[in-house]
Protein backbone atom coordinates (compact mmCIF):
# COMPACT_ATOMS: atom_id res chain seq x y z
CA UNK A 1 0.00 0.00 0.00
CA UNK A 2 1.33 3.43 -0.96
CA UNK A 3 1.82 6.18 1.60
CA UNK A 4 -1.16 8.32 0.63
CA UNK A 5 -3.51 5.30 0.52
CA UNK A 6 -2.40 4.27 4.00
CA UNK A 7 -2.89 7.86 5.21
CA UNK A 8 -6.46 7.92 3.87
CA UNK A 9 -7.18 4.46 5.28
CA UNK A 10 -5.99 5.47 8.76
CA UNK A 11 -8.17 8.57 8.60
CA UNK A 12 -11.24 6.51 7.71
CA UNK A 13 -10.57 4.09 10.59
CA UNK A 14 -10.22 6.95 13.09
CA UNK A 15 -13.41 8.59 11.85
CA UNK A 16 -15.38 5.33 12.07
CA UNK A 17 -14.00 4.73 15.57
CA UNK A 18 -15.02 8.23 16.65
CA UNK A 19 -18.55 7.75 15.29
CA UNK A 20 -18.89 4.37 17.03
CA UNK A 21 -17.71 5.64 20.41
CA UNK A 22 -19.86 8.74 20.22
CA UNK A 23 -22.92 6.59 19.58
CA UNK A 24 -22.26 3.99 22.30
CA UNK A 25 -20.83 6.27 25.02
CA UNK A 26 -23.31 9.13 25.03
CA UNK A 27 -24.26 8.52 28.67
CA UNK A 28 -20.60 8.54 29.72
CA UNK A 29 -20.07 12.05 28.35
CA UNK A 30 -17.86 11.26 25.34
CA UNK A 31 -15.22 13.87 24.45
CA UNK A 32 -12.73 12.27 22.03
CA UNK A 33 -10.87 9.05 21.20
CA UNK A 34 -7.24 8.39 20.26
CA UNK A 35 -5.82 5.34 18.49
CA UNK A 36 -2.17 4.31 18.78
CA UNK A 37 -0.91 1.12 17.16
CA UNK A 38 1.96 -0.97 18.54
CA UNK A 39 3.53 -4.25 17.48
CA UNK A 40 1.47 -6.17 20.05
CA UNK A 41 -1.93 -4.44 20.12
CA UNK A 42 -3.92 -1.34 19.18
CA UNK A 43 -4.46 0.95 22.17
CA UNK A 44 -7.74 2.91 22.12
CA UNK A 45 -7.79 5.77 24.64
CA UNK A 46 -11.25 7.21 25.30
CA UNK A 47 -11.65 10.59 27.06
CA UNK A 48 -15.02 10.78 28.83
CA UNK A 49 -16.72 12.53 31.73
CA UNK A 50 -17.51 9.24 33.54
CA UNK A 51 -14.84 6.57 32.96
CA UNK A 52 -16.67 4.04 35.16
CA UNK A 53 -19.37 3.59 32.52
CA UNK A 54 -16.75 2.72 29.90
CA UNK A 55 -14.91 0.19 32.09
CA UNK A 56 -17.91 -1.37 33.83
CA UNK A 57 -17.90 -3.81 36.72
CA UNK A 58 -14.86 -6.05 36.45
CA UNK A 59 -14.02 -4.59 33.02
CA UNK A 60 -17.06 -6.20 31.37
CA UNK A 61 -18.18 -3.04 29.56
CA UNK A 62 -14.73 -2.42 28.07
CA UNK A 63 -14.46 -6.05 26.90
CA UNK A 64 -17.88 -5.83 25.25
CA UNK A 65 -16.90 -2.54 23.62
CA UNK A 66 -13.68 -4.13 22.35
CA UNK A 67 -15.70 -6.92 20.69
CA UNK A 68 -17.92 -4.32 18.99
CA UNK A 69 -14.83 -2.46 17.71
CA UNK A 70 -13.36 -5.72 16.41
CA UNK A 71 -16.57 -6.62 14.62
CA UNK A 72 -17.58 -3.22 13.21
CA UNK A 73 -14.22 -1.62 12.36
CA UNK A 74 -11.91 -4.60 11.97
CA UNK A 75 -9.27 -3.81 14.59
CA UNK A 76 -8.04 -7.29 15.51
CA UNK A 77 -6.48 -6.82 18.95
CA UNK A 78 -7.97 -3.70 20.59
CA UNK A 79 -7.09 -2.60 24.12
CA UNK A 80 -9.51 -0.01 25.53
CA UNK A 81 -8.62 2.40 28.33
CA UNK A 82 -10.71 5.30 29.65
CA UNK A 83 -9.47 8.64 30.98
CA UNK A 84 -11.43 11.32 32.75
CA UNK A 85 -11.70 14.79 31.20
CA UNK A 86 -10.17 17.40 33.50
CA UNK A 87 -12.98 19.95 33.09
CA UNK A 88 -16.06 18.43 31.36
CA UNK A 89 -17.83 21.75 30.79
CA UNK A 90 -15.00 23.05 28.63
CA UNK A 91 -15.78 20.35 26.05
CA UNK A 92 -18.39 21.32 23.45
CA UNK A 93 -19.35 17.66 22.85
CA UNK A 94 -20.00 17.01 26.56
CA UNK A 95 -22.02 20.22 26.94
CA UNK A 96 -24.12 19.42 23.84
CA UNK A 97 -24.79 15.89 25.15
CA UNK A 98 -25.70 17.31 28.57
CA UNK A 99 -28.26 19.69 27.02
CA UNK A 100 -29.66 16.99 24.71
CA UNK A 101 -30.16 14.51 27.57
CA UNK A 102 -31.97 17.01 29.79
CA UNK A 103 -34.24 18.20 26.96
CA UNK A 104 -35.06 14.57 26.09
CA UNK A 105 -36.16 14.07 29.73
CA UNK A 106 -38.73 16.83 29.32
CA UNK A 107 -37.03 19.82 31.00
CA UNK A 108 -37.62 23.34 29.71
CA UNK A 109 -35.07 24.25 27.05
CA UNK A 110 -34.40 27.76 28.41
CA UNK A 111 -33.71 26.47 31.90
CA UNK A 112 -31.32 23.82 30.56
CA UNK A 113 -29.51 26.29 28.27
CA UNK A 114 -28.99 28.90 30.99
CA UNK A 115 -27.77 26.24 33.44
CA UNK A 116 -25.21 24.99 30.88
CA UNK A 117 -24.19 28.58 30.09
CA UNK A 118 -23.45 29.34 33.74
CA UNK A 119 -21.49 26.13 34.26
CA UNK A 120 -19.34 26.69 31.16
CA UNK A 121 -18.45 30.25 32.18
CA UNK A 122 -17.79 29.10 35.77
CA UNK A 123 -15.31 26.56 34.37
CA UNK A 124 -13.21 29.46 33.03
CA UNK A 125 -14.27 29.66 29.38
CA UNK A 126 -13.72 32.97 27.58
CA UNK A 127 -16.96 32.63 25.64
CA UNK A 128 -19.85 30.26 24.90
CA UNK A 129 -22.78 30.20 22.50
CA UNK A 130 -25.70 27.73 22.64
CA UNK A 131 -28.17 27.59 19.75
CA UNK A 132 -31.36 25.53 19.99
CA UNK A 133 -33.58 25.13 16.94
CA UNK A 134 -36.86 23.26 16.55
CA UNK A 135 -40.44 23.30 17.85
CA UNK A 136 -40.66 24.41 21.47
CA UNK A 137 -44.32 23.95 22.35
CA UNK A 138 -45.65 25.62 19.18
CA UNK A 139 -46.46 24.67 15.60
CA UNK A 140 -43.79 26.88 14.10
CA UNK A 141 -40.10 26.04 14.47
CA UNK A 142 -37.73 28.74 15.68
CA UNK A 143 -34.17 29.21 16.85
CA UNK A 144 -33.05 30.59 20.20
CA UNK A 145 -29.51 31.71 21.06
CA UNK A 146 -27.82 32.00 24.44
CA UNK A 147 -24.45 33.76 24.55
CA UNK A 148 -21.85 34.89 27.06
CA UNK A 149 -18.29 36.18 26.70
CA UNK A 150 -16.41 36.38 23.38
CA UNK A 151 -17.21 34.28 20.30
CA UNK A 152 -15.21 34.40 17.06
CA UNK A 153 -17.38 34.57 13.95
CA UNK A 154 -15.00 34.49 11.01
CA UNK A 155 -11.43 33.97 9.92
CA UNK A 156 -8.82 31.52 11.11
CA UNK A 157 -9.71 32.17 14.76
CA UNK A 158 -13.11 30.56 14.25
CA UNK A 159 -11.51 27.44 12.76
CA UNK A 160 -8.62 26.97 15.20
CA UNK A 161 -9.76 28.55 18.48
CA UNK A 162 -13.46 27.64 18.65
CA UNK A 163 -14.63 24.22 19.82
CA UNK A 164 -17.85 23.21 18.05
CA UNK A 165 -20.33 20.36 18.54
CA UNK A 166 -23.79 19.41 17.27
CA UNK A 167 -26.44 17.10 18.80
CA UNK A 168 -29.96 16.17 17.77
CA UNK A 169 -32.84 15.32 20.10
CA UNK A 170 -35.82 13.36 18.79
CA UNK A 171 -38.98 14.69 20.46
CA UNK A 172 -42.70 13.95 19.85
CA UNK A 173 -43.11 17.31 18.06
CA UNK A 174 -40.00 16.82 15.91
CA UNK A 175 -36.21 17.03 16.00
CA UNK A 176 -34.47 19.69 18.13
CA UNK A 177 -30.96 20.67 17.13
CA UNK A 178 -28.34 21.65 19.71
CA UNK A 179 -25.22 23.57 18.61
CA UNK A 180 -22.52 24.62 21.05
CA UNK A 181 -19.46 26.84 20.55
CA UNK A 182 -16.88 27.29 23.33
CA UNK A 183 -13.75 29.46 23.53
CA UNK A 184 -11.40 27.71 25.95
CA UNK A 185 -9.49 29.69 28.63
CA UNK A 186 -6.07 28.89 27.10
CA UNK A 187 -6.98 30.64 23.83
CA UNK A 188 -5.14 33.95 23.31
CA UNK A 189 -6.98 36.85 21.71
CA UNK A 190 -5.41 38.25 18.49
CA UNK A 191 -5.64 41.85 19.80
CA UNK A 192 -3.97 41.11 23.15
CA UNK A 193 -0.78 43.08 23.86
CA UNK A 194 2.11 41.19 25.44
CA UNK A 195 4.93 43.14 27.12
CA UNK A 196 8.38 41.56 27.01
CA UNK A 197 9.82 41.84 30.50
CA UNK A 198 13.45 41.78 29.36
CA UNK A 199 12.84 44.70 27.00
CA UNK A 200 11.03 46.66 29.72
CA UNK A 201 13.91 46.12 32.15
CA UNK A 202 16.42 47.17 29.49
CA UNK A 203 14.56 50.44 28.86
CA UNK A 204 14.27 51.16 32.60
CA UNK A 205 18.01 50.64 33.10
CA UNK A 206 18.73 52.98 30.20
CA UNK A 207 16.46 55.69 31.66
CA UNK A 208 18.08 55.35 35.10
CA UNK A 209 21.56 55.67 33.58
CA UNK A 210 20.58 58.81 31.66
CA UNK A 211 18.96 60.46 34.71
CA UNK A 212 21.99 59.78 36.95
CA UNK A 213 24.61 61.03 34.46
CA UNK A 214 26.51 64.24 35.39
CA UNK A 215 26.06 67.51 33.50
CA UNK A 216 29.04 68.14 31.21
CA UNK A 217 30.25 71.78 30.94
CA UNK A 218 30.71 72.99 27.38
CA UNK A 219 33.68 75.23 26.62
CA UNK A 220 32.59 78.54 25.03
CA UNK A 221 34.58 79.65 21.99
CA UNK A 222 36.60 82.88 22.26
CA UNK A 223 34.55 84.74 19.64
CA UNK A 224 31.31 84.14 21.55
CA UNK A 225 32.46 84.97 25.07
CA UNK A 226 31.74 88.73 24.72
CA UNK A 227 28.17 88.07 23.51
CA UNK A 228 27.52 85.63 26.38
CA UNK A 229 28.82 88.15 28.93
CA UNK A 230 26.59 90.84 27.44
CA UNK A 231 23.53 88.60 27.70
CA UNK A 232 24.36 87.79 31.32
CA UNK A 233 24.80 91.46 32.23
CA UNK A 234 21.48 92.37 30.57
CA UNK A 235 19.75 89.61 32.51
CA UNK A 236 21.25 90.76 35.81
CA UNK A 237 20.28 94.36 35.13
CA UNK A 238 16.68 93.38 34.37
CA UNK A 239 16.53 91.45 37.62
CA UNK A 240 17.87 94.43 39.58
CA UNK A 241 15.41 96.82 37.92
CA UNK A 242 12.61 94.37 38.67
CA UNK A 243 13.59 94.29 42.32
CA UNK A 244 13.72 98.12 42.48
CA UNK A 245 10.26 98.35 40.89
CA UNK A 246 8.95 95.83 43.36
CA UNK A 247 10.34 97.89 46.25
CA UNK A 248 8.79 101.07 44.89
CA UNK A 249 5.38 99.42 44.48
CA UNK A 250 5.49 97.96 47.95
CA UNK A 251 6.47 101.36 49.37
CA UNK A 252 3.60 103.11 47.62
CA UNK A 253 1.22 100.44 48.87
CA UNK A 254 2.40 101.02 52.43
CA UNK A 255 2.01 104.83 52.14
CA UNK A 256 -1.47 104.42 50.65
CA UNK A 257 -2.58 102.16 53.45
Amino acid sequence: MTFYKKFVQDGLVKYALHELMERHLERAGFHKVELSSTAVRDVITIYVEKPGIVIGRGGRASKKLGEIVKEKIGIQNPYIQAKKVEEPFLSAKIVASYIARRIAKGERHKRVAFAALRRVMAAGAKGVEIRLSGKFGSQRAREERFRAGVIYRCGQDQIEKTEYAVKHVIMPQGVIGVRVRIIRPDVTSPDKLVLKEDKVEELLEKMRAESSSEVVEVEIPEELKEEVEAVKSEGGGSEESGEEKGEEVSGDAVEGS
